[in-house]
């Protein structure tokens, strides 16, 4: 098998509404919500559809219900971590409230230049914590002030943003760049590659300005 009938295989199995990508797509998320994700591989994925999509292979309809099998996985692996902490860990709870979980995050995001002020039971901060890696501390925030909904749909408005603009650039491509499609996968890694050395830079960028502005915070502790 050449390296082009092997992307294509790879390729025409996010043409269609295939059963086998809803599940893959729900498994994929289901665990990534645990902390165990693959890089590139669901990036990967929503790129190709966006192609299929901007070219017309896909339908709007189909595109729908396989980011739906995504949510429902999303869904269900913050539900399972959402319980466990509420239920399942109470030493962790006792933790949260001992060491102020929420002031540390409010100190962290006034530090960071984003925002000084954020509830940390709103969906919103939920949303923005998941972008800078913080899941995890968000589930037990949530899971401590009995927050279920306000969580689940944090996880909505992540996943709309996080997925969308992957989707978007394969739709771009689709849509405006007349390639091979087994050629698309081959873009996407190298689209996704440029995305996270930029993520990588900015993240340096950020850590070396909390390090220039610790002396001035401690002394004005």
């Amino acid at each position: 098998m050449s390296l082009e009938s092997f992307l294509q295989h790879i390729v025409s199995f996010t043409a269609t509404l295939d059963p086998r990508m809803a599940l893959l797509l729900f498994i994929l998320c289901a665990i990534g919500e645990v902390g165990v994700s693959v890089p590139y591989v669901l990036e990967s994925i929503w790129i190709l559809c966006g192609f299929h999509l901007g070219s017309g292979v896909l339908s709007p309809l189909h595109m729908i219900v396989l980011w739906l099998a995504a949510q429902a996985g999303r869904q269900l692996g913050a539900m399972g971590l959402y319980y466990i902490a509420r239920f399942g860990m109470p030493a962790l709870v006792a933790f949260y409230h001992k060491i102020h979980l929420d002031r540390i995050f409010n100190r962290l995001m006034y530090h960071s230049g984003v925002v000084s002020r954020i509830n940390l039971a709103s969906p919103f901060a939920v949303a923005f914590g998941r972008f800078f890696g913080l899941r995890i501390p968000m589930v037990l925030i949530m899971a401590t002030k009995k927050r279920l909904a306000k969580h689940a749909l944090g996880v909505l408005l992540s996943s709309i943003i996080w997925d969308g603009l992957y989707i978007s650039i394969g739709v771009i491509f689709g849509s405006t760049v007349h390639i091979r499609p087994a050629y698309m996968l081959l873009i996407s890694l190298a689209t996704l590659s440029v995305i996270y050395l930029f993520a990588f830079l900015i993240r340096i960028v950020i850590r070396r300005r909390r390090r220039l502005s610790r002396p001035v915070t401690d002394s004005l502790i």
